[in-house]
């Protein structure tokens, strides 16, 4: 009861602080720490302890949005990348002490939060944004990788559909900066040699398919 109604407490605090991004912010900040130390007490159940470290959590976190938006930012990796990056740190831990637990239980909700908001701004975005393009591909590139090696479906699945859609795009960028000649050419090799190859690759692709279908 006395935990509740501190909470409370919290969340008027908060709302007396609308229209001061600042001051909301330094409110999240005592908040969190508040909470921090509460976790600590002796005895608590460990539900409870992590019920408190969330909320310390998410109170931090929503202290940095509420200063980037204060400050002007408007990076969207800035909001995206650190929650991301604790829910993915998370979902290995559990991985590791949970053996009936997926991949896209545990890490699909943090990669997604990390690739797909840029993998869209790169998408629907009219800036060239070459930096962004390359630092998406290496990120997913290493998704994938890190999934591949590890046998967990979900990184191989989302990191190479952001692969997929990222060369996509950047065919499409490049559709008008060559001639169209090129792109018949290379569709024509790339013909003749599945062609050439069809049953070769029809098994690679069978045995692609069937590896990650084992993945968990």
């Amino acid at each position: 009861m006395l935990d509740a109604a501190a909470q409370a407490v919290a969340l008027l605090a908060l709302l007396l602080t609308v229209g001061s991004a600042g001051h909301a912010a330094t409110v999240c900040v005592l908040w969190g720490a508040a909470v921090g130390v509460r976790l600590l007490r002796r005895g608590e159940p460990a539900g409870r302890r992590w019920a408190f470290a969330a909320v310390a959590g998410g109170s931090e976190l929503f202290a940095t949005w509420l200063l980037l938006v204060a400050g002007g930012v408007a990076v969207v990796e800035a909001y995206t990348v650190p929650l991301a990056s604790v829910a993915i740190v998370a979902g290995v831990v559990a991985l590791r002490t949970r053996p009936g637990l997926t991949s896209w239980l545990a890490l699909a909700p943090g990669l997604a939060a990390v690739l797909l908001p840029s993998l869209a701004v790169v998408l629907v975005g009219t800036d060239p944004q070459p930096w962004r393009r390359l630092l998406l591909g290496a990120a997913a590139l290493a998704v994938t990788l890190f999934g591949a090696v590890r046998r967990w479906q979900a990184p191989v699945v989302l990191g190479g559909g952001t692969l997929a859609l990222l060369a996509l795009h950047e065919v499409l960028r490049g559709w008008d900066l060559l001639p169209r000649w090129i792109y018949l050419g290379v569709a024509g090799l790339a013909l003749i040699g599945l062609a050439a190859s069809y049953e070769r690759r029809r098994r690679d692709l069978l045995r692609l398919r069937a590896a990650i279908t084992r993945m968990t």
